[in-house]
């Protein structure tokens, strides 16, 4: 449904999406999507590969616990399929879980981490995986035109971003709650509070959300509309304390309120 049909066009390869609750799959979630040719008279695709992402962007950056997280992997085993985690935001689930990179990772051949997410690295990701499966990947990205020239500059700066950024990941999190608690005292705004986990939440909007983020491109806060009524907002590094209240004052300059003063009926977040 992301990354422009991708994964079909370059690889020829279909996919089973799994609800989830919040974003998050459960392990019988997981056993029920997987299919196989064999036993359905060759009318189902091989299922070879289980992703699990964590944490979870449409769940509004809401994170596995351990069990769950080896449960869906042993699942995933047991059937024949390779694991891969989709850590683009790893590090903030490390934070707010209080589990270590390394476990989060433990029943995973593979683990994809953004480096400028929530670290604040200008640009770069890094893959990682068994020495044979970097060699494959390296073959692919190759054949895809992904290889960089030059690119020491780059890693410089995401090495800096591992090295001196993690600690303060905690920040975002503390400002994203802040924020999500100014906007859901406001009339035409709702927010579903209770789950939020990380630096990644979900505004409900009593207005049409492209124009909610037209009001406030226009006011200087920059924001993208995930479905009809709904807004995600992001925390990152150059989020500061300042950029919250203006953040909260921009949402109360475009609240809607009806003309004659009632409230609207406030409006959950349909995880």
């Amino acid at each position: 449904i992301c990354e422009g049909g991708g994964y079909a066009a370059l690889c020829g390869a279909s996919i089973a999406l799994v609800p989830g609750e919040r974003g998050l799959m459960t392990p019988a979630q997981v056993t029920k999507a997987i299919r196989k040719a064999e036993g359905s008279l060759g009318h189902s695709p091989d299922c070879s590969l289980v992703c699990v992402e964590n944490t979870a962007n449409r769940g509004g950056g809401t994170c596995y616990d351990l069990a769950t997280l080896d449960a869906i992997a042993d699942v995933a085993k047991k059937n024949g399929c390779a694991t891969h985690m989709d850590g683009a935001r790893l590090f903030h689930a490390v934070e707010a879980t209080g589990t270590s990179a390394a476990d989060i990772c433990r029943s995973y051949d593979s683990v994809s981490i953004c480096l400028s997410k929530g670290l604040g690295a200008p640009v770069g990701s890094v893959l990682v995986g068994s020495a044979a499966f970097i060699k494959q990947a390296r073959r692919w990205r190759k054949m895809f035109g992904g290889g960089m020239r030059q690119s020491g500059v780059l890693a410089a700066a995401c090495l800096y971003a591992i090295k001196h950024n993690l600690p303060r990941i905690k920040e975002d999190a503390v400002r994203a709650k802040a924020i999500a608690e100014g906007v859901e005292d406001l009339e035409g705004f709702s927010v579903d509070i209770a789950h939020i986990q990380t630096n990644l939440f979900y505004v409900q909007t009593v207005k049409p959300a492209s124009v909610v983020v037209q009001e406030l491109k226009e006011k200087e806060v920059d924001l993208l509309s995930t479905g009809e009524h709904t807004v995600r907002v992001v925390v990152h590094l150059h989020i500061t304390d300042e950029d919250v209240t203006r953040t909260i004052a921009a949402f109360a300059a475009v609240a809607q309120i009806a003309e004659n003063g009632s409230a609207h009926k406030k409006q959950r977040v349909d995880y």
